[in-house]
């Protein structure tokens, strides 16, 4: 799936009613039969639809779906907000259509939605590139105080098609249904607060109006990136599984270090070797048996037996954490980067630019805003902007964790739209942190090691969710699941 920009949607909209002579009307009222046809297919038993029009083309599509709604039998009230003065064009056509079936919209009343079964939101189209204040914000707050299902034409009113951010209030609607482009901001941030179910038509549109525009993101299914992994012949051993040496698990952090470990054999590896304090070798061996654990004096030698260094977890902020973060950055390996690494690598960015392109930086929000010297709320504000800028100061590969986790390589932007707010529990990041490390162990580029991590991290964690719930779902319980996933590769053996 492709997801593009507001702006990109609005040209091919445009290229398509002014290169390839489809009428604009007709695309007005492809999406108004489309949205209409989702709305009775989800509430077939509402009698009374409230259709809340603005006075742009969002608010044809209202005028249209409300006319289907009448012919189709339905009791059908239309609000106008705005002037209508201001309605030109496909829109006051489709609004003179409306009042020649006896329909005249009236002026918006919190009376009026409390007596629908139904309302539909066709307020704001793609085009809200600013917060929404005054009347309209009120409106907006009354419609989701109504306790009324909702369907949003195009996108909820009052959020971001570019960035996901809810621009002062938005509408939280149950289903929207989108035209001519998935949009980025439905995926991403507090797009999948408000959007709810989301169905997709083109309008039919000729797929070749979409070759001049530049999706901001693509998402691949998990099968795409299982079938990046190397055949496991026969003749498979330990040694061509991949040697995976994760870096941390200070005093109090121990499971940190445990987990990123149990998820590297969870995925694959044929060795994993965890450097930590000595004191805890015993107890993580008699965990899992099946790593190997060293103090940190054999950083240097074990490292150099493997295939890729992750290191963070649990790693700590003190000299300990400093010293095996500085020894690690001086290895001529293929790393994976998370949690206090990227702050103690924030640190010494902040005396000189390093960018290299043999790391794959994890960072959630928090740690992006450290590493970009920002706050929380400008990298939630702008995702993509915000990991373009980190992939240009550090290289490599970045993920940017969180609701839609973004990957960037500098050319390539992978969207993971799997995972649920269950997953927001401490050791979650762990646990992708040995993941990654593991396909990169096993000679998957960094993209494709990165990509399929996140994915499959992801997917888990979903899996988990329909079987038990969210609440309560646990790291350890992730690196388990994403074991038996992998089985869904179409190669995983000869």
């Amino acid at each position: 799936m492709k997801l593009y920009s507001a702006q990109s949607s609005q040209a091919i909209d445009r290229n398509a009613i002014q290169n390839l002579g489809i009428p604009g009307i007709l695309l007005m009222k492809r999406a108004g039969f489309f949205a209409f046809d989702v709305l009775q297919d989800t509430w077939p038993e509402s009698k009374l639809i409230h259709v809340i029009c603005g006075t742009g083309n969002n608010g044809g599509d209202g005028f249209i779906i409300a006319q289907y709604a009448y012919l189709a039998g339905f009791k059908v009230q239309v609000s106008l907000i705005g002037n209508e003065q201001k309605i030109h064009g496909d829109a006051a056509i489709a609004l003179q259509e409306l009042k020649q079936l006896g329909i005249t919209p009236s002026r918006f009343s919190k009376t009026d939605i409390q007596q629908s079964d139904l309302i539909v939101d066709a307020i704001f189209g793609t085009g809200l590139n600013q917060p929404v204040s005054g009347e309209i914000a009120q409106i907006i707050e009354q419609i989701n105080q109504a306790e009324k299902p909702v369907l949003a034409v195009d996108i909820p009113s009052g959020l971001d098609a570019n960035t996901g951010q809810i621009l002062g209030i938005a509408v939280h609607a149950q289903v929207t249904c989108s035209f001519i482009t998935q949009k980025f901001g439905f995926y991403t941030f507090q797009g999948p607060e408000v959007c709810g179910k989301i169905h997709f038509s083109s309008l039919f549109i000729p797929k070749e109006l979409y070759k001049s525009e530049t999706p901001l993101a693509k998402n691949h299914p998990l099968k795409h990136w299982l079938n990046k992994l190397p055949l496991r012949l026969a003749t498979h051993h330990k040694g061509v599984s991949g040697t995976v040496c994760l870096v941390g698990g200070n005093k109090t952090m121990m499971g940190a270090i445990q987990l990123a470990g149990l998820a590297s054999l969870k995925t694959g590896a044929g060795l994993v070797k965890i450097i930590t304090h000595t004191e805890h070798g015993i107890a993580i061996t008699q965990a899992i048996p099946e790593v190997m654990c060293y103090p940190t004096e054999e950083l240097l030698n074990q490292a150099g037996l493997a295939n890729v260094i992750g290191i963070g977890p649990g790693l700590g902020l003190d000299s300990w954490g400093k010293e095996l973060f500085s020894q690690a950055m001086d290895l001529p390996l293929d790393k994976v980067i998370d949690a206090d690494a990227l702050k103690h690598l924030a640190a010494l960015t902040k005396e000189q630019e390093m960018p290299q392109n043999n790391w794959v930086l994890t960072p959630h929000p928090g740690e992006a805003a450290q590493l970009l010297e920002t706050d929380t709320a400008s990298i939630q504000k702008d995702r993509i902007g915000a990991i373009k800028k980190l992939q240009q100061k550090y290289g490599g590969v970045i993920v940017l964790k969180g609701n839609g986790t973004l990957i960037y390589d500098g050319n390539n932007m992978e969207i993971c739209l799997a995972g649920n707010p269950g997953m927001a529990v401490g050791g979650m990041g762990d646990i992708l942190t040995g993941t990654i490390a593991t396909f990169i162990a096993q000679g998957l580029s960094l993209w494709n090691a990165a990509c399929l991590g996140v994915s499959l991290h992801a997917h888990a964690g979903d899996v988990l969710a329909n079987q038990s719930g969210q609440p309560g779902i646990l790291p350890s319980e992730v690196a388990h699941v994403m074991s038996q996933l992998l089985s869904y590769s179409d190669s995983p053996t000869s």
